[in-house]
């Protein structure tokens, strides 16, 4: 081994020598890469390769350099997420009206003699269409409806999960947003038929959502802009999609009630046919294809990974710096939390209209306007603010911990300098002792560097830097960036804020004061996306389709549960004239949720994975190693 001149002999020197080596800069790996043909520049955004034991020390940062699109990538992410959520949501009023339409249809044709007695009843003159037989009817129908595109919206989370695994995130995107091109297609004809047969054939026509649907979208599309991004980018990303999809769904319920009424019940289901099939052609030219080919190889000779995103809830077994084996049960408490978060908050809407109608006496302006309001703040704050929160949140968190480690790090300096001036050693000891320190299976790196010869002797080639097995420096600089704790702080505390906000609520005695609920309770609407953010930071690069299938899947079936959890629980209240009770126990679920999120946390510092396989070994081997040399 090739070793430094023996002039080296004090620890100052040691010191102005290591901090010379971590002075190297960065950017001359990242010139050496050729340009590529997008605009894409380099990051750590998505790991291209893994290293090998073969791999030179120096040149392990090539292969953990990721391409990181430029800024117009993400806006163009966004306006993704606007357009296609504006598709989805430009049929949702008139479907419900149609449904009504041709339930009507068919009630009269069974039943021509009905209409005669229309006129008996007070009120209904105006309208055939207004009778309990015919509501009842509506009833089921959009409830049947409702139910499949739940059960097949399931379903498509899953599958959309493993064809972004099988064929990438761009094609499985392509996928949820054709298909419902073709739903709308059905649609249109059923439409078109009227009566029974075409209840039919839209209600048959939501079995397309298998295979997509907004469920597999939205999972999709967060996969892609977490792919596009800095990795301390990704949960404000996330929110800025949220917020995108919000402004999104909002200006297609206006849109689709007012083409309903200006060009006939007709046109929306056409002028969303024609909106998805403009989607698809801009995802198509406009987005990039990212791809995971280790990944897409597993996924596509096994659908055993079909069910991978139920597994990541898993206790995962991590390995202490001392050999120790232990459980980790972050992503379950994270999972639960969550779940119990989305399943309190989830309801705020319906809750509100419910309880101003019944309380207020609040009509379809009324409740519009206030509905209005509270997706208009929501969008905004997820869109502009929560990005900011998080990005100072992390800096400030930071520069804390950074402080603390410079205190702490000053000092081991101080004692390994007296220890090297007593002592007096000769170079190579100068090097070995740092190594000791800092052992390569005991790095931040999601790789070991377990001493051997092929990295001793790599590290030699380098006069600048005389300890050959201390990780790159880019590797530590960006471990805070990927594992910043402070997400994790933010759903805690946006999921206690909501819970006191919604309990706030009970108090409410004015029309008044439901506006300025309103708008208030949208300020506490942070938890998902930063949940998302966190369950990021829990899992390896190659797991984030699942982590994010995983919480989506959380998040659908509290949505799902809470609509007849708190249906039934507002109308138990409302029989006993204190409906304002139905907000306390909004709140208290998500009190709950609050402490159970209390039991989430990061790895202990220095844990690694334990994976059981052949990598156990590798781990085993460098802990003997480091053993034998401490």
């Amino acid at each position: 081994m090739t070793v430094q001149s023996p002039a080296i002999a004090s620890g100052d020197e040691v010191g102005a020598s290591q901090a010379r080596w971590r002075s190297v800069p960065i950017p001359q790996v990242i010139t050496t890469m050729a340009p590529d043909e997008h605009g894409r520049k380099s990051s750590v955004a998505t790991i291209i390769e893994q290293p090998t034991e073969d791999t030179p020390l120096l040149e392990r940062k090539e292969s953990h350099i990721s391409l990181l699109w430029s800024k117009s990538v993400v806006y163009r992410v966004l306006l993704t997420g606007f357009l296609v959520s504006l598709s989805f949501g430009v049929t949702q009023v008139p479907l419900i009206y149609v449904f009504g339409v041709m339930t009507c249809d068919e009630y009269y044709k069974n039943y021509p003699d009905a209409g005669l007695s229309l006129f008996q009843e007070p009120g209904l003159g105006h309208n055939r269409c207004q009778i309990h037989a015919i509501e009842a009817s509506t009833a089921r129908s959009v409830a049947l409806l409702g139910t499949s595109t739940t059960l097949f919206g399931v379903i498509n989370l899953f599958f959309t999960g493993w064809t972004m695994k099988a064929f990438g995130v761009k094609k499985a995107l392509m996928l949820t947003v054709f298909f419902p091109a073709v739903r709308l297609a059905v649609q249109n004809i059923g439409v078109e038929t009227g009566a029974n047969m075409g209840i039919l054939i839209v209600q048959c026509s939501q079995m397309i959502t298998v295979v997509g649907g907004p469920v597999g979208y939205l999972l999709a599309l967060n996969s892609l802009a977490t792919e596009v991004v800095e990795p301390a980018e990704r949960t404000g990303t996330l929110g800025r999609l949220s917020g995108c999809a919000m402004f999104g769904t909002a200006i297609g319920y206006l849109a689709g009630g007012l083409i309903g009424d200006y060009l006939g019940i007709i046109w929306p289901f056409r002028v969303t046919l024609a909106l998805f099939i403009l989607c698809c052609i801009y995802i198509q030219l406009c987005l990039p294809e990212i791809h995971n080919k280790e990944v897409e190889a597993k996924a596509s000779k096994s659908l055993s990974t079909f069910f991978d995103p139920i597994r990541m809830f898993a206790p995962q077994r991590f390995i202490r710096p001392n050999g120790h084996v232990y459980n980790e049960y972050g992503v379950l408490f994270l999972g639960i939390g969550t779940f119990l978060g989305v399943l309190a908050t989830s309801y705020i809407p319906v809750l509100l209209q419910m309880y101003s109608t019944d309380v207020f006496g609040f009509g379809t302006s009324e409740n519009g306007f206030l509905i209005s309001i509270n997706s208009l703040v929501r969008g905004f704050f997820l869109t502009f603010a929560f990005p900011h929160i998080i990005s100072k949140g992390r800096k400030w968190l930071d520069k804390g911990s950074k402080h603390s480690e410079g205190i702490h790090a000053a000092q081991t300096r101080g004692s390994y300098d007296d220890d090297t001036e007593q002592a007096n050693p000769s170079p190579h000891a100068l090097a070995q002792p740092h190594q000791d320190r800092t052992p390569g299976f005991l790095s931040a790196g999601p790789t070991p560097a377990p001493s051997s010869p092929s990295s001793s002797s790599s590290s030699s080639n380098n006069p600048k830097s005389p300890h050959p097995a201390e990780p790159p420096p880019q590797e530590e600089e960006e471990t805070p960036e990927e594992t910043s704790p402070f997400d994790l702080h933010f759903t805690q505390t946006s999921l206690l804020l909501d819970a006191l906000l919604t309990s706030l609520c009970t108090f409410t005695t004015s029309a008044s004061q439901m506006y300025l609920i309103a708008l208030i309770l949208p300020l506490a609407s942070g938890t998902g996306p930063a949940a998302k953010g966190t369950i990021l930071q829990f899992c390896t690069p190659s797991q984030r389709v699942d982590a994010l299938s995983a919480i989506s899947l959380v998040e659908l079936v509290a949505r799902l549960s809470s609509t007849s959890l708190f249906g039934v629980v507002f109308a138990g209240f409302a029989e006993r004239g204190a409906a304002h009770w139905t907000f306390a126990v909004n709140a208290g679920i998500a009190g709950v949720g609050w402490v159970v999120l209390l039991g989430a946390r990061f790895p202990q510092e220095g844990a690694r994975r334990w994976d059981g396989g052949e990598d156990d070994e590798e781990w085993e081997e460098g802990i003997i190693e480091g053993r034998r040399e401490g």
